[in-house]
């Protein structure tokens, strides 16, 4: 009779073992789904970064200028330095999540990258 009881036990201890195991395993997909979206949210920061960055190196090297804009709630906001010799210096910043991620490249645009007219 008493090994019964202490069956009933180690089934009960068994259980719960099983149960704290098996918690985290239940919260895995929606931690992962989460990550997903985190990386496809950068992902498309930098896309947008890259592009403004190309979009800026075609225009005439002294037309380059600061700016900012917002697309699908992404601010991209770009800065431009001073001319060091035949370079300046461009700088653009993506913002999303109401300011919370940010993501900023910055490029050395010289005057033979930038397009040229005539």
């Amino acid at each position: 009779m008493k090994r019964r009881g202490f069956f009933l036990i180690e089934a009960l201890v068994a259980l719960m073992l099983l149960t704290v195991a098996l918690i985290p395993m239940a919260a895995l997909p929606a931690a992962t789904s989460r990550l997903y979206a985190v990386s496809a949210a950068r992902e498309q920061a930098a896309l947008l970064a890259v592009q403004k960055l190309d979009e800026l190196e075609s225009k005439e090297f002294n037309d380059l200028s600061v700016g900012s804009q917002t697309i699908d709630g992404y601010r991209i906001d770009w800065s431009v330095g001073e001319t060091v010799g035949q370079q300046k210096e461009v700088r653009v910043s993506v913002a999303w999540n109401d300011g919370k991620s940010k993501l900023e490249i910055t490029r050395q645009v010289s005057v033979s990258a930038c397009h040229t007219s005539g």
